[in-house]
Formats: structure tokens, C-alpha cells, sequence
């Protein structure tokens, strides 16, 4: 959605974000609340971001192994769920029925589609880096959610995009549109209820 917003201004009337970017450009610029958020996001990666360095770098490795066997897509999804999900005490069926995570595991397997959503990631690092730290114009809503792993710092998004809308719910992870629709959908009215 930010490359969209930034790209075709024109035809984008406004962008809801759960993530933000991490500040780029010259480390001497940012404030040390932006630098304490890169380290934690660093830590993050240390501990949880193997797939993604994986995804860069050999994306078909992946997605030919997963695509291969039932059982190691399973492994492989339901990890991610109850990793960057909002479960209590790591229990994925405290947020997930076992018939909703069947049916993604069905989605992901009878549409053969796991491959291209492991790609994407190779295609973002081919962004530019003159790219990255360019303002967002277009009216912007963020809703951070605390069991997500990569909730941007306020100032930064004032600083990098007409901030309209800021919210930090006290529950939900990565996978809100999923794992709370409900809750997601309110985030995106009280956005939407924003003056632009």
C-alpha cells in the first residue's frame, strides 16, 4: 500500500497500515526512541527472522519443500500463527478453531500459492534504497497491535507519512484480519471516520 500511496497519489485516496517501515537514510537524523525501535526490531530478526532471510534469499528452496508435503506446510503455517498471532501462553487454538486452520493450510495447498506469497519478499529488497525513506502524502491511518512484530513508532510515522490516524488496541497480532476480524473491521471504521 505505501508504494501504491507513493507512486499514484492521485489514485490512492488514503492507506491503513498495520506495520511501519524502519527509518532509513542517515542514522545521525533519527531520534533514539527511532534507534532503540531498530535495535528491538534487530533483536526481533536475530531471534525470529530466519524464514525471512530465507525468503530473500532462496525463495523456490522453500516453496518446493513446502509444496511438496502436507505435514511441513503445516508445520511451517502454523508455526507463523502461533508465533505472531495474539494466543495465550503460545495455546494457537485459543485464537484459531482447528476447522479455520485447516481451511488456510487447504487454501495454501489446493491453490498451490505458498510459493508466490514467499516471493513477495524477495521483491521488496529489490526496492531501491533512494526509495525508501520517501514522505507518504496520501492521508495515512496505523493501527499497532501489540502481539505485532513490527509496530513503528509515532514520531517516525508522523515524520514519514500524513499521519491521520493512530491507533495501539490492547490485543491482536500479525494476523488481525484473520485472527480478530471483527476487531480489524472497527480499526478500519474509526480510520475511515477520520476527516482527510
Amino acid at each position: 500500500m505505501r508504494y501504491l500511496a507513493l507512486d499514484f497519489p492521485d489514485r490512492v485516496i488514503a492507506v491503513h497500515r498495520m506495520d511501519g517501515d524502519l527509518p532509513a537514510g542517515d542514522p545521525a537524523t533519527l531520534t533514539q526512541e527511532e534507534c532503540d525501535w531498530i535495535r528491538e526490531s534487530q533483536n526481533w530478526q536475530a531471534r525470529e527472522g530466519a524464514y525471512s532471510t530465507m525468503h530473500v534469499t532462496k525463495p523456490q528452496t522453500a516453496a518446493v519443500g513446502l509444496m511438496d508435503s502436507p505435514a511441513g506446510l503445516a508445520a511451517w503455517v502454523v508455526e507463523k500463527l502461533q508465533s505472531w498471532s495474539d494466543c495465550k501462553e503460545g495455546d494457537v487454538e485459543s485464537v484459531y478453531t482447528r476447522d479455520e486452520i485447516l481451511e488456510l493450510l487447504t487454501e495454501y495447498w489446493v491453490t498451490g500459492t505458498i510459493g508466490s506469497s514467499i516471493r513477495s519478499y524477495r521483491a521488496m529488497v529489490g526496492i531501491p534504497a533512494d526509495q525508501l525513506p520517501r514522505r507518504v502524502e496520501v492521508p495515512s491511518g496505523f493501527t499497532m497491535f501489540p502481539r505485532h512484530f513490527k509496530n513503528a513508532q509515532r514520531p517516525w510515522l508522523e515524520r514519514m507519512t500524513n499521519l491521520v490516524y493512530f491507533s495501539e488496541p490492547t490485543r491482536g497480532g500479525h494476523f488481525v484480519p484473520f485472527e480478530d476480524p471483527e476487531l480489524y473491521v472497527q480499526e478500519l471504521r474509526k480510520f475511515l471516520g477520520t476527516e482527510f
